[in-house]
Order: C-alpha cells, then structure tokens, then sequence
C-alpha cells in the first residue's frame, strides 16, 4: 500500500488512494494505514469498531462511490482524524499540536 505524505502548515497529512486497495475493505485499509504509519501491528491496534462501525463504513463507501453524490465521512481512530472523501482517497491527519511536528 502507497502511503503519500503532504504537509498542511506544519502537520503531515498521509493520503491513500482507495481505488489502489480495492482488493480490501475500507476499513481493513483504515488499519493497516494506521498501524503502517504508528509502526506498530494491525493487531495491537485498539478495534476500529470502538471509532466506527467497520460494516457500516465499508457499505456507506461501497454505496457512495457508485453514486454521483458528493460525500466525505470523518471520524477519529488512533489518534488520527480518518477522512474518506468521494474521489476515493482516505486521508490521515495527526491529531497532535502543529509545533510537535514544527522541525
């Protein structure tokens, strides 16, 4: 999986292109970007179903991407604001302070 990183301001923004993992869920691409980008195992990973409903989101992205319907679904997992946006990219923003990643 391609993990793109961008900046907004002083705070990395990481960006996945869905259509790219479409041979997995949403949500199974929510957790392995999380654990990729914290460096830790899928499995030490609090459940996504404590953020969000895995079938739900899965079917809502399913369903929107079909239709011509602008969407965008945010929630937090991880420390980390997950953003699914209707051009099919899932977008990773810290939730820390800006001056933690000022360098």
């Amino acid at each position: 999986m391609n993990i793109e990183t961008n900046r907004d301001g002083d705070v990395p923004v990481y960006k996945v292109d869905l259509d790219e993992a479409a041979d997995q869920s949403t949500s199974y691409t929510v957790v392995e970007s999380i654990a990729n980008l914290t460096d830790r195992d899928p499995d030490d990973l609090e459940p996504l179903w404590e953020s969000v409903d895995p079938e739900a989101l899965d079917s809502f992205v399913g369903h929107a991407s079909e239709s011509s319907t602008p969407y965008r679904l945010a929630f937090q997992y991880q420390g980390y604001t997950v953003e699914v946006v209707e051009n099919r990219w899932l977008r990773l923003v810290p939730n820390e302070e800006p001056s933690a990643f000022a360098k």
